[in-house]
């Protein structure tokens, strides 16, 4: 079935339907003119046998008139009919100027002396009028009858003109079996054709949509070798066209696995990087507590450092497996986790002699999650310590409400590079960096981007570096506890 619109008609419909309309229209005209030529040649010749007949009549009629002599002209208008069978003269009347019969072919009908009726068609004021109407079976004729000086009289005939009639309903029924016909027949022809000239354009439309997903598929060679000129050469073209999309496309899906390995490569290196950050600060509170563990503050807090470094490498397993994002069991920050990533940082800060001052001034207010910004805060802190200068000051400054966090790591080196800045906070920092270089900056930037803060990074006029993480507090987002 077709839609109802003819816009969406298949063009080997819509050419055959519009060849047919134009032989239509051209055999309606042609038609037209043939039967109006026909009725004006059937016209004339009428015309042309009835003034023979009228002035064979007229001549013979005239002295038997002007000697009042019915007889005579009843014998003339015999005679007259006899002469002239083709034009077959129904009837024939001869009346005097008083518009009286004087003679008729029918004197049953018109006796002599009765008035004659002149039909509304033909004018009585005329010396000759004709009526004669294409397709009908009767014509009229009218003839004055004058003598020098005066009307004497008229002439009035009728004659069938119905084979004349059925001439003309015989070549309109020829003209209209023969334009059906040819219609008919260029119709048909013209779909042959366009649905021969439409076949290379089928054979490249199916085999567009013919492979899985509806993928391109190339055109076989045997199909191929019926098609000569433009459109072989068009499908030579698409063959390779497809042959090139298939490259790609298997060229992608080896892309996409190499991507997809390196991905895991690059998650086991970040990974990796998390949990190795916060293990000197551990072994450092292990060799504490074999040096110092009868001390009773020393323990404790080589104990709660070693708990809560524990307690974010389980963090960070757990955000790994759930594909870096936050965990459900994650705590608020407190200032304690501050002053525990500045002791996790002293082993290489020692190593630089770098110094770590930490100025926390966080209240209960501050609800937000412990781990990410604990994660984020020591990839800062730990690229500050390896950009400082020895001898020179890391400065980690905390200021938070119920409102607001806000975590600064200030360091006196040379200034952070605009690539590595642009991690930070520019478009680089949208995907996972194709090096090692700028991995942690790439997950610093990925955490605060997770809880909804930002990151600002500015040069003082001193030198060094100043990043500012800021954090909408009560904006925590719950983890599963997938551990």
């Amino acid at each position: 079935m077709f839609a109802l619109s003819p816009r969406a008609w298949p063009i080997t419909i819509k050419v055959p339907l519009a060849v047919a309309a134009l032989m239509t229209m051209v055999g309606l005209v042609l038609s037209e003119r043939v039967v109006a030529r026909l009725g004006d040649t059937q016209e004339r010749q009428f015309r042309d046998l009835a003034q023979v007949y009228l002035d064979g009549l007229s001549s013979s009629v005239m002295p038997s008139i002007l000697r009042d002599d019915t007889w005579e002209v009843f014998d003339a208008i015999e005679r007259a009919r006899e002469l002239v069978k083709g034009l077959r003269a129904l009837q024939t009347l001869v009346a005097n100027d008083d518009m009286r019969v004087v003679a008729a072919s029918e004197p049953r009908q018109h006796p002599v002396g009765s008035p004659v009726v002149i039909p509304a068609t033909l004018s009585t004021s005329d010396s000759q009028t004709f009526s004669f109407e294409a397709g009908g079976t009767e014509a009229t004729a009218l003839r004055r009858l004058s003598f020098p000086g005066r009307s004497v009289g008229l002439i009035y005939a009728r004659f069938d003109t119905s084979d004349l009639a059925a001439e003309r309903r015989n070549v309109i029924l020829t003209l209209t079996l023969t334009n059906g016909l040819l219609t008919l027949l260029m119709a048909a022809v013209g779909w042959l054709l366009v649905a021969r000239m439409m076949r290379p354009v089928r054979v490249l439309t199916e085999h567009l949509g013919a492979g899985d997903g509806f993928a391109a598929k190339a055109i076989p060679n045997e199909l191929l070798a019926s098609f000569h000129g433009e459109f072989r050469r068009l499908f030579e073209a698409f063959n390779s066209l497809v042959g090139s999309m298939d490259e790609r496309e298997t060229l992608v899906k080896r892309l996409a696995e190499e991507e997809r390995l390196g991905s895991l490569g690059r998650l086991a290196s970040a990974l990796a990087h998390e949990i190795n950050n916060p293990l000197g600060g551990l072994f450092n509170a292990v060799a504490t507590l074999k040096s110092h563990g009868h001390v009773d503050n020393v323990r404790a807090s080589a104990l709660g450092l070693l708990e809560r470094g524990l307690i974010g490498i389980r963090d960070v397993v757990r955000t790994a497996l759930t594909v870096y994002r936050t965990d459900s069991g994650s705590r608020d920050l407190i200032a304690a986790d501050l002053d525990d990533i500045a002791l996790l940082v002293a082993p290489q800060a020692r190593r630089k002699s770098v110094a770590v001052h930490v100025d926390s001034r966080l209240n209960d207010t501050s609800r937000v999650p412990a781990t990410p910004i604990r994660q984020a805060v020591l990839n800062l802190l730990l690229n500050a310590v390896a950009a400082a200068p020895e001898g020179s000051d890391v400065k980690l400054i905390a200021r938070g409400d119920q409102h607001d966090l806000e975590i600064s790591v200030e360091d006196r080196g040379d200034g952070i590079h605009p690539s590595f800045a642009d991690i930070l906070t520019g478009a680089a920092g949208r995907s996972v960096p194709s090096e090692g270089s700028g991995l942690g900056l790439w997950t610093t930037r990925r955490l605060v981007d997770e809880l909804g803060g930002r990151i600002e990074v500015t040069m003082p006029s001193g030198g060094g570096t100043n990043i500012r993480l800021l954090f909408p507090c009560c904006n925590r987002r719950e983890l599963a506890n997938v551990a």
